[in-house]
């Protein structure tokens, strides 16, 4: 299953969007996904497992995620005990003023390779009446509910980061796995950001890891959600649309340094993955 794409009006004048107290089963989530804009994820009630970029974490109420954009990731919910949460999507230029504070920017939390925080009981009262808030003010619409809503955002924002020396001890409480899944996945990372282009595959990795394919294969989803194949082309997917976005390469070196074969299959893929051709992507995503 390839990653779901989530699309946004990135031109619109209200880059936000809000999918409040959804609850969803095993047999009803969302495929593994990615998408140009920051996602928080809160969680109301509930419990689960959610993989993010390279490490699976369990889900509990209480708990905040952090997704910066461009980072794969899919929610796995408990068939028991199904979790509710609270998703607020929105553009990095949506938080951008040059009035901020030069010390302190709205987007510092999704610089981070934090991706949990675990609110504290007064923290979560707070956080949640600025969700029920935002609900409203979209569900109105009266005049000024985009700057109301652009408010409570940052204010959220703003109290996360403070609280984030509190919450940055217990950042990496993950679910139990085999030790060599934590080690492949380290290495995936690290191989990936190199430019020469990676030549992985699940039997490399299998191999790595000391198991059988069947067995690598058959872990690897159950603790992450996703096919081993599918999570490297999106790596490398995201990889490339960085790389079109920030620089003037040409388009068949980004495919190399991404490990893709050929050029024509790096085409196909992005368009699969991405629904658009790699020209179109760059032109969309450079200013100027």
């Amino acid at each position: 299953m390839k990653p779901l794409r989530k699309s946004f009006d990135a031109t619109g004048l209200f880059p936000f969007a809000l999918n409040y107290r959804d609850t969803k089963t095993p047999q009803f989530e969302l495929p593994d996904h990615v998408h140009d804009w920051h996602e928080l994820v809160y969680v109301h009630s509930g419990r689960g497992t959610f993989f993010i970029q390279h490490t699976v974490y369990e889900m509990k109420a209480g708990d905040l995620f952090v997704i910066p954009s461009n980072t794969i990731h899919r929610a796995m919910p408990d068939s028991e005990e199904p979790v509710t949460s609270t998703a607020i999507f929105f553009s990095s230029t949506f938080i951008k003023s040059p009035a901020f504070d030069e010390h302190w920017q709205p987007d510092q939390l999704f610089q981070s390779d934090n991706y949990l925080y675990e609110l504290a009981e007064d923290d979560r009262a707070q956080f949640e009446h600025s969700l029920s808030s935002m609900k409203q003010e979209l569900e109105r619409q009266q005049d000024g509910f985009r700057t109301a809503i652009w408010l409570k955002l940052l204010s959220v924002l703003h109290h996360t980061c403070r609280s984030q020396a509190i919450n940055r001890s217990k950042a990496l409480r993950s679910s139990g796995g085999p030790d060599w899944l934590d080690t492949i996945l380290a290495y995936v990372e690290a191989e990936q950001s190199k430019n020469g282009g990676d030549k992985l595959s699940l039997s490399t990795l299998a191999k790595i890891a000391n198991v059988s394919a069947a067995h690598f294969s058959r872990v690897f989803r159950q603790k992450t959600g996703m096919n081993v194949t599918d999570y490297l082309t999106t790596r490398r997917i995201i990889k490339a649309k960085q790389l079109l976005a920030t620089t003037d390469d040409k388009v068949s070196w980004i495919a190399t340094v991404c490990g893709f074969d050929s050029l024509t299959y790096f085409h196909r893929s992005f368009k699969k993955y991405v629904g658009m051709s790699p020209a179109k992507y760059r032109s969309s995503h450079t200013a100027g």
